[in-house]
């Protein structure tokens, strides 16, 4: 699990949003542990907008003021099949690394939009299978990784923070989930310049599909697996 100290919240009022994200914090030890025991979770429809402006909320509430956070989504995002605790935790663990990599504050990007990955696409990336899918982005304008540990970030215990700081758990816990959703990860990241990560889910193929367009993907920069 990660989580901040309560010192770096901003407001008295947050109070509320603790609260709230120490009953959701019970909730994704249970989803952990059960994922740990090879139980992949609850699986609904849902909309990821939902847990971006969740996430937003609680990144607004508890990170510094000199942390900006931007999000964007279009209104017609497709539904994806998929355990909502289990999602949170993983724009949670990415947001957190971001905010560490900022220790001087900088912009918190939290976007997602619908994309078609083609079969040419699909072979290029090796994870990918055709289809629609939604995508998910977290960016941040922090230190950034180096190129020789970027392939090391999701082994399970690799941290680059101070002893007490950090598990190493983060990433590969967020790589596990994303895989269990049928999903895929890729990460591009300049050090000095800051990094993003992108989160690829299948999109639900019932009614969802119809509700707006896609976008072409882009191809691949630095990626890790």
């Amino acid at each position: 699990m990660i989580a901040w100290p309560l010192s770096r919240c901003r407001q008295p009022g947050s109070a509320l949003i603790i609260a709230t994200s120490a009953q959701r914090g019970v909730a994704m030890v249970s989803q952990v542990l059960s994922f740990a025991r090879g139980v992949a979770g609850s699986r609904v429809v849902l909309q990821v907008k939902h847990v971006i402006r969740d996430m937003e909320n609680i990144a607004n509430e508890t990170f510094l003021k000199n942390i900006q956070i931007d999000t964007r989504q279009p209104d017609d995002l497709w539904t994806v099949v998929g355990d909502p605790t289990q999602l949170h935790q993983v724009l949670l663990n990415l947001c957190v690394n971001a905010r560490d990599a900022m220790p001087n504050g900088g912009r918190l990007s939290l976007a997602a939009e619908n994309v078609a990955i083609d079969a040419h696409y699909a072979g290029l990336t090796g994870e990918a299978k055709p289809g629609p899918y939604v995508l998910l982005q977290v960016e941040d304008n922090g230190t950034g990784i180096a190129p020789e540990i970027v392939e090391k970030i999701f082994d399970p215990f690799f941290t680059t923070k101070e002893i007490g700081k950090g598990t190493g758990l983060g990433l590969s816990t967020t790589l596990a989930i994303v895989k269990s959703h049928a999903g895929f990860i890729q990460v591009s990241s300049e050090p000095g310049s800051g990094t993003k990560f992108k989160i690829y889910l299948p999109a639900d193929t019932g009614a969802s599909l119809e509700a707006g367009p896609a976008v072409k993907t882009e191809l691949p920069g630095a990626t890790a697996n």
